[in-house]
């Protein structure tokens, strides 16, 4: 059974926000982060990927090939 995608945010007392991905790999943590900045007008101090990231699935690995072929 494959993860659900999704995103969890943290708000602390002091206003800062956190947000980490769950059930994501590859870039598309990344591009969930972006889309948060630009839904909360806030810009990314500090990051770290977690494994999942370099966990690619099947669908990811077959794009990959795809752009290396055509390169």
């Amino acid at each position: 059974m494959a993860d659900t995608a999704r995103i969890i945010v943290r708000i602390g007392r002091d206003g800062t926000i956190s947000a980490e991905t769950k059930g994501m790999h590859g870039q598309r943590c990344l591009d969930s982060i972006e889309v948060l900045e630009d839904l909360l007008e806030a810009e990314t101090v500090s990051s770290a990927f977690t494994n999942e990231y370099y966990t690619a699935t099947e669908s990811q690995e077959d794009e990959l090939g795809d752009e290396l072929e055509q390169r």
